[in-house]
């Protein structure tokens, strides 16, 4: 399969960002905190506060089947889409991989 047919929904830079991300919150669940020179490299934050902001990331539509978590067919959002492949009939989202049938006819939204 050639990369060209490729659609992808996560930059490299994104990927990379995501990687690190995931090698760190292992190592923090793991019980390893941060390291002296880690926390005196870090940018201070202050004056700070809880929030939680709504991201718009790309996503698919669907009725899903054979789901492990979700019994029977149902409407579903997945998970952020990071690499779709229409024409090969697969999407990666987050969470998992999807095996693509036929698109909607009600168009793109």
């Amino acid at each position: 399969m050639s990369h060209a047919e490729l659609e992808r929904h996560l930059s490299l830079g994104e990927a990379e960002r995501l990687e690190s991300a995931l090698m760190a919150f292992d190592r923090l669940i793991a019980g390893t905190p941060p390291n002296p020179a880690e926390l005196a490299g870090a940018p201070v934050l202050n004056a700070w506060h809880r929030t939680q902001v709504p991201i718009l990331e790309p996503a698919l539509v669907g009725w899903v089947e054979s789901h492990p978590q979700l019994p029977g067919s149902r409407r579903v959002v997945t998970s952020r889409l990071l690499v779709l492949d229409e024409t090969a009939g697969w999407a990666r989202t987050v969470s998992r991989l999807y095996r693509l049938m036929a698109p909607s006819t009600c168009g793109k939204s």
